[in-house]
């Protein structure tokens, strides 16, 4: 059990070693923001908005240039999301969890085809950047997710889910390890924020 729990920690040691010091940074305040955010916790936002707001120039300068824009969009919403978790709700009150209807679903898909065609074709032959296509369909969905979760939408944590697993792939692939792990961290935690919200908006409904 020793010998075990001491290859953990060597192993740890070594991984974050290996990472810069911007993504240490990212990373503990990305783990820092997806915890909080899944507790409902608005506090989250800020750790978010210092989270990608590192990772936005790791990326851009690593050629996945829409993967740069996203994170800039991130730290858009983030502040947007901060305002909208304290006081978006009736009456300036905070959100309260909800679903997706149907109506926005179509818009939210009208919206995401219109946009990955041409930031695809962009990404490709103007930009030449690194995985364009998967580089591009991994924004367009994250985008789509995070103005979700800023509104308190409960299928947010499913775009999540299909966004990280693709992400784990592309920071590999790029060599940065650390991101990679957090991808994967990430994608556990929102399968969590999925029952947990779902949850509460029961709860909720029940109350109401």
């Amino acid at each position: 059990m020793a010998e075990s729990a001491a290859g953990i920690i060597t192993f740890v040691v070594q991984f974050v070693q290996a990472m810069g010091w911007p993504e240490r940074i990212s990373t503990l305040t990305g783990l820092v923001y997806i915890v909080l955010s899944v507790r409902q916790n608005p506090l989250c936002w800020p750790f978010g908005i210092v989270s990608v707001g590192i990772w936005m120039v790791v990326v851009f300068l690593g050629q996945l240039y829409m993967d740069a824009f996203l994170q800039f969009v991130y730290v858009v919403l983030g502040f947007y999301g901060w305002y909208q978790w304290l006081r978006g709700g009736q009456d300036r009150t905070p959100l309260p969890v909800r679903s997706v209807d149907r109506k926005l679903w179509t818009r939210l898909g009208l919206i995401g085809i219109g946009t990955t065609i041409p930031l695809g074709l962009l990404s490709q032959y103007v930009l030449h950047a690194s995985f364009p296509w998967w580089d591009t369909v991994t924004t367009v969905v994250s985008l789509i997710a995070q103005y979700l979760l800023a509104k308190k939408y409960l299928e947010n944590w499913l775009l999540w889910i299909a966004a990280d697993v693709a992400y784990i792939f592309i920071y590999q692939a790029k060599g940065w390890p650390g991101y990679g792990v957090l991808m994967a961290v990430y994608t556990i935690m929102a399968g969590v924020g999925f029952v947990q919200w779902l949850r509460s908006m029961r709860a909720g409904q029940a109350v109401a």
